[in-house]
């Protein structure tokens, strides 16, 4: 095995990337989640996306059971519901807030946010184990927008290991 070159973690934690809440249910219907900054597009046709997760996260066994997960890209005014995804022994807390609605019908039904920036609903079309994480490859079956305008909520991102946002520049 390779080690990691000096340097990787930091330099990676200098590159923003989007925050998102990743979550599905198990097989008793309890919802599970964690917060992802590894989430890309992969391809339009087919619509896809991928999702990489620490094969340690209490996400990844379901997600990996089920097969099916919602991805949540928060904006800034939702930088509240970020710590329970973040720390585990904040687990219990991840969906009392009352910003967290249902999927309808109940076999699909996956907690989401109507207010973030961008819902993709998806199923696992494959998964790759790579060192510590699998990643997702996620075919995507919905996308829900919010109704208001998308500028006026920028979005949550990662930088230097913490939250940031980003706002778009006048042209």
């Amino acid at each position: 095995m390779n080690q990691r070159p000096p340097g990787l973690k930091e330099a990676m934690r200098n590159v923003p990337s989007t925050v998102a809440l990743v979550t599905s249910r198990d097989e008793e219907g309890r919802p599970h989640g964690m917060a992802a900054s590894a989430v890309i597009s992969v391809s339009v046709e087919p619509p896809s996306m991928l999702l990489s997760v620490n094969r340690t996260a209490g996400l990844h066994p379901v997600v990996q059971a089920s097969g099916k997960l919602c991805i949540n890209f928060l904006a800034q005014q939702q930088e509240h519901l970020l710590l329970p995804f973040s720390r585990s022994e904040l687990r219990a807390q991840r969906f009392m807030s009352h910003d967290w609605q249902d999927t309808a019908p109940e076999a699909a039904r996956l907690p989401w946010l109507p207010h973030a920036r961008a819902v993709v609903f998806g199923a696992v079309d494959q998964a790759v184990p790579y060192g510590t994480h699998t990643l997702f490859i996620v075919r995507v079956h919905e996308v829900i927008l919010p109704e208001q305008d998308a500028a006026a909520h920028a979005p949550l991102v990662w930088l230097g290991g913490r939250s940031a946002c980003l706002a778009p520049q006048p042209l």
